[in-house]
């Protein structure tokens, strides 16, 4: 025990960075080394039993190891580089950095370039850091390149630093201002619009740098103004100062007042643009005067007439107005009205905005032979937004056949006249009115065929109703004639009056028959006997058709000579009858009839005689026999054939002639 041993480091232990075996004496290292900040340390170590102690010194040399990266002279590297320098490669900056660790070799560093155009657009040296752009750049399509640079220690090997590389391209003035409108720019401006009006923005862009030098610093100018309103050829030039432009904003405004959109609707500007270097570029601008509702309609047509039937529909064209109004757009939409001449409303405006014409229709119908509707004296207003103008239009009406002719009275009841009245004889005038005007009013008198089937009279065209033949009233005891008025419309109308026209009787009439008599007095019978003049009476009457004061009683009579005749005694019985007797015996075969004039009167005033005759038959007996007859009939046949043929009536002489005969064949009947 006494000889077991005890160690403790007592000093030089700086950091605690070493300790010892207490019972072995091993020193191990206690916590890490650093190189860089204590490369040696001096331990005083102790060894005791106990009761004894020894001392000895223990020297640690600490062994540098590379734990330390590489370290850049600054965080970030500025450089610039002009755009489009020739002769690569171009120097553009150098990087530097240092190794922290102790005795390191400084020369073994190794540079390297990262990020988008290394090893392309720029390179570095990779011993001297140095960084070169080996193309031509172009700061319009780059203005900045960034770049990582990273620095290895030991030949590239060990530890790695880094640092930011941020290269400008300077400009060079290489690019003319341009107009960002591939053809035209286009603004607009209110024509009267004042001095100094802001019309549009004509600005041009310069691909340089603005930030740097005059390069991308612009000016603008107007260099020419076209009128292109009325040219195909693409603009003539006017020489005015129409609009200005602000040389340095290019913001374009109105340069003298009285635009005129009516006059010049359209401008093309040529805008310059230049740039601090001396380059420029040309933009046009197609300025569109905007209309300013600056003028009022006008109707075409200074003077307006028209003429409308009074039977038009409701809604029927009347006329076409067209006006016209130097704006455009909604200013130029044009509304049509009727503003006086129109107390009734028959009338109203359709318009056609757009087209600029209106239409005057019907709206009520029209009556001509209304004083007031014959004629209108319109006054027709055209306007658009703010202003408007009137025309005057004349609109006739034309009458239209709507009126019959009417006759006052429509029925005339005329005193009776005698039957014989003499032809020509004037009876009544009749007038007929019509409400129309002209041909439509004239009148054209006519009788009904109807009521005047046989033409006994006619009218003239004064209306004056005359007799054109010899009335009967025996025929016709009272006419109903049917006056016709026509007018001469299109198509024509007509009126009718009833003339009533009565007749009185004059003793134009004998008496006659009352029957048709077919009297037969059979032969062979003795005499005197009364003659049945028909199958129900042996009374001869007449009848009269004349009126009863020209007729009852009759008188009949035979002419002198047949009154002592041996034949026939004809008795007047007074009462309007006769009776005819046969005096002797007939032979039928002697005479077979007898003609009796029978002499009649009535009682008129004059009386009529008239004379009938009257035929009496002598009726058959069979008092003869029938003789034996003979016929010779010829019969050509063709060629043996003959058609069935009526050979004619078998020939039996006798010499009556109402007995009735029968025939039958006398032995062999021939096929």
């Amino acid at each position: 025990g006494n000889a077991k041993l005890r160690y403790q480091i007592t000093s030089g232990n700086t950091g605690g960075v070493f300790d010892v075996e207490p019972e072995v004496g091993a020193i191990f290292i206690a916590q890490p080394l650093d190189y860089e900040q204590n490369k040696r340390y001096k331990l005083h170590v102790l060894a005791s039993d106990g009761k004894w102690e020894d001392y000895t010194t223990v020297t640690v040399n600490v062994v540098n190891k590379n734990d330390e990266a590489p370290v850049f002279t600054v965080n970030e590297y500025y450089g610039s580089v002009t755009e489009e320098l020739d002769g690569s490669p171009v120097f553009v900056l150098q990087v530097t950095a240092s190794d922290p660790d102790k005795d390191a070799d400084q020369e073994a560093l190794r540079y390297s370039l990262h990020g988008q155009g290394a090893e392309s657009e720029f390179i570095i040296d990779e011993v001297t850091g140095k960084i070169y752009a080996q193309r031509t750049l172009d700061r319009e399509e780059r203005a900045v390149w960034r770049f990582v640079v990273l620095a290895t220690d030991e030949g590239g090997e060990g530890l790695t630093g880094f640092t930011d590389v941020i290269i400008n391209v300077w400009d060079i003035n290489d690019n003319a201002p341009i107009f960002p409108c591939p053809l035209s720019c286009h603004g607009d401006v209110s024509e009267n619009s004042v001095i100094g009006t802001s019309v549009m923005e004509m600005t041009a862009t310069d691909l340089d740098d603005s930030a740097v030098g005059q390069n991308a610093v612009l000016s603008y100018r107007i260099v020419g103004i076209l009128d292109v309103t009325n040219s195909k050829q693409g603009g003539v030039p006017t020489f005015s100062e129409m609009f200005s432009i602000n040389p340095t904003t290019g913001t374009i405004t109105v340069g003298l007042g009285g635009l005129d959109r009516e006059q010049i609707e359209s401008y093309l500007l040529v805008v310059e643009a230049r740039d601090g270097g001396g380059m420029t570029g040309t933009g046009t601008a197609t300025i569109q005067v905007k209309d300013v509702n600056d003028h009022a309609p006008r109707f075409i047509d200074h003077s307006c007439q028209a003429r409308i039937s009074e039977n038009a529909e409701p809604n029927a064209e009347v006329l076409e107005l067209a006006a016209e109004d130097r704006d455009t757009g909604e200013n130029a939409q044009l509304t049509f009205s009727v503003v006086a001449g129109d107390q009734e409303q028959k009338f109203y405006m359709v318009s056609h905005k757009q087209e600029q014409h209106g239409v005057l229709r019907l709206k009520k119908r029209l009556d001509y032979e209304r004083h007031s509707e014959q004629k209108f004296n319109l006054t027709l207003k055209v306007e658009d937004l703010d202003f408007s103008s009137f025309l005057h239009c004349m609109v006739e009406v034309e009458d239209y056949n709507d009126h019959a002719p009417v006759f006052i009275p429509h029925f005339l009841s005329l005193a009776p006249l005698p039957e014989d009245i003499s032809v020509g004889t004037s009876v009544a005038r009749l007038v007929a009115s019509d409400s129309d005007s002209g041909q439509n009013r004239d009148i054209t008198y006519s009788l009904s065929e109807d009521s005047d089937t046989e033409g006994l009279f006619t009218i003239d065209q004064s209306g004056v109703l005359s007799v054109a033949r010899p009335l009967d009233r025996e025929k016709t005891a009272q006419h109903q004639l049917v006056v016709i008025a026509t007018d001469h419309g299109i198509p024509a109308l007509t009126g009718s009056a009833t003339v009533q026209l009565p007749l009185l009787d004059v003793n134009d009439n004998g008496p006659e028959f009352e029957a048709a008599y077919s009297p037969v007095v059979f032969e062979n019978v003795a005499g005197p006997q009364v003659v049945r003049l028909n199958q129900t009476s042996t009374l001869l009457r007449a009848m009269d058709r004349d009126s009863p004061e020209n007729g009852l009683p009759f008188h009949f009579t035979v002419p002198p000579e047949y009154r002592y005749s041996n034949d026939f005694y004809l008795q007047d019985n007074l009462n309007g009858s006769a009776t005819l007797t046969a005096l002797r015996t007939f032979d039928r075969e002697r005479q077979k009839e007898f003609l009796l004039p029978i002499v009649m009167s009535d009682s008129g005033h004059p009386a009529k005689t008239v004379t009938s005759t009257l035929t009496v038959t002598i009726g058959d007996q069979n008092d003869h026999a029938h003789v034996a007859g003979e016929k010779h009939i010829s019969i050509n046949s063709h060629r043996g054939r003959m058609p069935t043929t009526v050979l004619g009536k078998v020939y039996a002489p006798d010499p009556d002639d109402w007995d009735n005969k029968t025939y039958v064949f006398e032995g062999h009947m021939p096929r």
